[in-house]
């Protein structure tokens, strides 16, 4: 399988290789969608008055790594990346080996979304690609998920963006229904974002 590239920054131009497929979650962020991804983070944070370099970026379902290398490439201020599969795992320990501002968990996300330690980044930004089994088969894991995130984010007081890409025929109503959000089709798949501005504007 050809090998993914990151799109801009630092990193721009560097391969990065594609892991195996796992079963339940066989696709990756093509670039259009990836595109459509950092377009979102850049209008939030032009309208935070924010560059990369001031957040905290969290890839919570990695997988091939390139959201996070894309994110890393940007300067993030910090990047944390999950995966739980461990031949991906390897990998993006190969990727990102010496970086100081990385921090690699292989961990179910839905269990240890919040087990890192606050730091001194001004934003956050978190992104969700999970296995397409985890909105069929376990919705209430992500919805309990999604909710501690966002209680989470309202009790920083500083700006936060979640974005979470998903399959459309994916039902998404359940498990979004307490978390203020809104939705952007792209083709046979959607984005899903909350953020501050919803938690500004939202009726408690």
């Amino acid at each position: 399988m050809k090998g993914l590239r990151v799109s801009q920054g630092k990193w721009k131009g560097k391969e990065i290789p594609s892991p195996p497929d796992v079963s339940g979650h066989l696709n990756f962020t093509n670039s259009l969608m990836k595109k459509a991804i950092f377009s979102l983070m850049d209008s939030r944070l032009l309208s935070w008055g924010l560059g990369f370099d001031s957040v905290l970026f969290c890839d919570y379902f990695s997988g091939s790594g390139q959201i996070s290398a894309e994110a890393y490439s940007l300067s993030v201020k910090r990047l944390l990346t999950y995966e739980l599969d461990q031949t991906r795992f390897r990998q993006l320990h190969s990727l990102f080996r010496g970086l100081t501002n990385v921090q690699l968990f292989r961990k179910d996300a839905t269990k240890h979304t919040l087990k890192w330690e606050l730091g001194e980044e001004e934003a956050y930004i978190f992104y969700l690609d999970p296995p397409y089994t985890y909105w069929s088969e376990t919705p209430t894991r992500m919805k309990e998920m999604l909710e501690q995130l966002y209680t989470f984010c309202v009790s920083t007081k500083k700006p936060f963006l979640i974005l979470c890409q998903i399959p459309e025929r994916q039902a998404i109503d359940k498990i979004w229904a307490s978390v203020p959000h809104k939705v952007r089709e792209y083709g046979s798949h959607s984005i899903i974002e909350t953020g501050y501005e919803n938690a500004e504007t939202t009726p408690r």
